[in-house]
Parts: structure tokens; C-alpha cells; sequence
């Protein structure tokens, strides 16, 4: 009787376990995806008129295109310095336009772009111990606002993860003009992207 029963399981029709996929293909294949693209993500640069020292924040930019590509992008970072005499506070705002050259390569995005526009600098100086000292004004402190020729050129990677969710990263070198003296500097960015 256990025979038959057995016997009869075995013709019973299945499917194996292996012949499942357990992530779909359509996930992790590279989608078909368009000319638009919006990434954001964490920003390290040199400050743009501060001393040597790391500026930290964020950025958004938006690119369109194929090969060749136009952008627009925007960040925010900010740096702190201290001597013994002054706390110097520098926060950039970068606003800039440009365009990209860019390349398929299988899940990857990779190219070059450039952009130019201001970066506008708000500096806060304090007087370190000032207040302890009764100091007033601008004896205690100061605030200025500035707005700099600016520009960076940058190579870029965009990483297909899934869907249409981008994994980014970015950097390259990134000038100021400062009084009429040209500043070289740094600029980086890591973050996530949306390509529909």
C-alpha cells in the first residue's frame, strides 16, 4: 500500500525549485531608460575662499540628453576654521550650468562634464574669547557675502542598481576667482539617481 502511494507521488508532475528564479531577470537587467536624469548625494570639496580645509553638504543636478548632454546643478557646503585669535565660518552655494559627455557601458553611465556659474560665499568671522572679553560689534565679529566666478570639471560614473535607481559618484578639479586671483580646488559627490 506505502509502494503504491509512493509510486503515485512520482507521477504526479512538478517543477523544480532551481527552474525559479528567485530574483527576477527583469529586475536586475539594465532598463531602456531615457534622456533624463535627477541625482543627489553627499558633497566633500575645498572651500572656495577659505583656507586649506574640507567643505562638507550636499548636491542635486539634473542632466538631459544622450551622448551629449546639458546640466544644471546646485550644492551647498560648509567649513569651519579656527586660529587662535578667530573661528572663520564658509558656507558655499554653488549654482551651475553646463554640458556632459557621456557613454553607455552595459549597466554603467560614465563621461566627462563641465560646469560654470557663481558660487556665493557667506563667510562669519568670530572672535575667539570676544565675548568674554566684553567686545561689541564688529570688534566681536563679522558677516560677508560674496559672489565668485566659479567652475569645475568632473568625470562621472552612474551605476544601474535596479529599475531606475541610479548609484552616482563624481569628482574632478574646480576653480574660483577671488579679487582677481584664480583659486584651484577639489570637488566631489556620491550619492543616488532616478533615470525613468
Amino acid at each position: 500500500m506505502i509502494a503504491i502511494a509512493f509510486g503515485l507521488v512520482g507521477l504526479v508532475p512538478c517543477r523544480a525549485l532551481a527552474d525559479a528564479a528567485l530574483v527576477g531577470v527583469d529586475a536586475l537587467r539594465a532598463p531602456a531608460a531615457g534622456p533624463l536624469s535627477i541625482d543627489a548625494g553627499l558633497l566633500l570639496a575645498k572651500p572656495a575662499a577659505l583656507g586649506p580645509g574640507l567643505s562638507t553638504g550636499f548636491g542635486v543636478g539634473v542632466m538631459g540628453g544622450r551622448t551629449l548632454a546639458w546640466e544644471a546643478r546646485a550644492s551647498w557646503s560648509t567649513a569651519t576654521e579656527s586660529s587662535i585669535s578667530w573661528t572663520v565660518t564658509q558656507s558655499d552655494l554653488r549654482l551651475r550650468v553646463g554640458a556632459a559627455l557621456q557613454s553607455t557601458l552595459g549597466r554603467a553611465r560614465a563621461g566627462l562634464r563641465i560646469g560654470i556659474g557663481p558660487t556665493i560665499v557667506h563667510e562669519t568671522r568670530t572672535r575667539n574669547q570676544g565675548a568674554a572679553a566684553n567686545l561689541t560689534g564688529s570688534a566681536l565679529g563679522s558677516s560677508s557675502v560674496a559672489t565668485l566666478p566659479a567652475g569645475e570639471v568632473e568625470a562621472f560614473v552612474a551605476l544601474h542598481l535596479f529599475g531606475p535607481w541610479l548609484f552616482t559618484v563624481s569628482g574632478g578639479p574646480s576653480a574660483s576667482i577671488d579679487s582677481g586671483n584664480a583659486r584651484a580646488g577639489w570637488i566631489s559627490m556620491m550619492g543616488v539617481g532616478w533615470q525613468p
